[in-house]
């Protein structure tokens, strides 16, 4: 299959700088950033399980939706899940900011990326009801969890594309992507294949995560948590992550189709690469650089001699932050050409796990729209180990070309590339 571009004309974010476009960029672009809430899980004896999120402001759904969806969810108990209401109000969002009412004219797509849709609240529901007998010792605490760990972590559900599909409207191709936090760039270039191939006009991208308790205890085991309570991506001093709640949209559609109607392209998806490994579930192999790999494939997919920008993962983790500054020097290297401005954005609201990709490109579409370039967060100190021209003062910069890359647990390595309308 040729390597066919799309328009990107509608797009939204969720998190819990906002629950509008406008309102999460007006709190990135002030710096205005609140510090991360403690969630509180009960326990039957009394006690609770706190952890460190970025959480999304309370919402009423019956302020953004009819009556009726509102109705329609309530009666199939989804009022009450978070990552199904996320995923809802922000495609419902993307497709009014792109100006596009879903009818029988047109041939619709639907991907939606997240990690483990509708097990997690299964997941927390058995830490939190279990009948245990009170124990000092948090582990003892959650033996249900503990002895069946592994087969949470595996648990897969789909029903969430149909409920959406069914309040939509959507009769298109649907597919549910699944590649950890890579999930946001591998859903877009499903979306992209399917225009490509002629089975849609129009496919609506969209990634959710809320920050759930059993996320939070099996990242907690592979040292994902900040123990300073902050993301500090590349930074001398960083220590890991903070989880947060979020979604994001992108509306993809072809030229030809967005010709047929009022839109107004925000950017154009060139494409991407995509690389597999299976040496290790959480570490990457060092030796393959596949992640250099992906990067220097999709630079090679623009129009433009140069890339401006790239917004790397940027978990604040010691080892991946480093990998990272390593990978990105060998991509731009194999290519003769400097490497650009580089910047990060979980500090603003954290790690959205499965959402993390896509609300951090559409948060880099809306930099290029406006030609300012976001400024990493809690960045104080170079680390020696890590030479990257990393943006430390939010600043005008008019951006052409810009990448979204990738390196996921699950060996999921990924790039994108998006450069500005003709």
């Amino acid at each position: 299959m040729k390597n066919t571009s799309v328009l990107v004309t509608g797009t939204n974010m969720l998190c819990s700088l906002g629950m509008t476009n406008h309102e999460v960029w007006q709190a990135a672009l002030s710096g205005s950033v609140p510090e991360p809430s403690r969630r509180s899980y009960p326990f039957p004896d009394g006690t609770r399980l706190e952890y460190p999120v970025f959480s999304l402001p309370d919402f009423d759904l019956s302020d953004w939706l009819e009556e009726k969806s509102v109705r329609w969810l309530a009666e199939n108990h989804l009022l009450d899940d978070r990552d199904f209401c996320m995923l809802l109000l922000s495609i419902r969002q993307a497709l009014e900011d792109a100006s596009f009412r879903i009818t029988g004219g047109s041939r619709i797509g639907l991907v939606i990326g997240h990690e483990n849709l509708g097990a997690v609240k299964l997941t927390d529901k058995f830490i939190r009801y279990q009948d245990a007998a009170p124990q000092t010792d948090q582990a003892e605490k959650m033996p249900l969890f503990n002895e069946f760990r592994r087969e949470f972590f595996n648990i897969q559900t789909f029903p969430y594309l149909f409920y959406l599909a069914q309040l939509l409207g959507v009769n298109g191709p649907g597919y549910v992507v699944n590649n950890a936090c890579a999930s946001g760039l591998y859903a877009l270039e499903l979306g992209r294949m399917l225009i490509a191939s002629g089975s849609a006009d129009l496919v609506i991208v969209a990634c959710s995560d809320y920050a759930h308790a059993s996320e939070y205890l099996w990242l907690q085991e592979k040292g994902f948590v900040s123990g300073q309570m902050k993301i500090r991506p590349f930074d001398l001093h960083r220590d890991g992550s903070i989880l947060g709640d979020g979604a994001g949209t992108i509306i993809l559609e072809s030229a030809e189709h967005a010709a047929g109607r009022p839109a107004e392209p925000l950017a154009v998806y060139r494409g991407g690469a995509f690389l597999q490994e299976h040496w290790h579930m959480t570490l990457p192999d060092v030796s393959r650089h596949s992640y250099a790999s992906v990067i220097t494939e999709a630079a090679g997919h623009g129009t433009a001699p140069e890339i401006d920008v790239i917004v790397p993962h940027g978990s604040g983790s010691t080892l991946w932050d480093r990998y990272e500054a390593n990978e990105i020097h060998r991509a731009f290297g194999r290519l003769n050409r400097p490497v650009p401005a580089v910047t990060s954005f979980k500090g603003y609201f954290g790690h959205l796990l499965g959402a993390s990709a896509m609300i951090e490109t559409v948060l880099l579409l809306h930099c290029m729209k406006r030609e300012i370039l976001l400024r990493t967060l809690n960045y104080e100190q170079a680390d020696p180990r890590v030479q990257l021209p990393v943006q430390t003062q939010t600043a005008r910069k008019k951006t052409i070309s810009a990448l979204k890359s990738v390196p996921a647990y699950g060996g999921f390595h990924a790039a994108v590339l998006f450069n500005k309308p003709d």
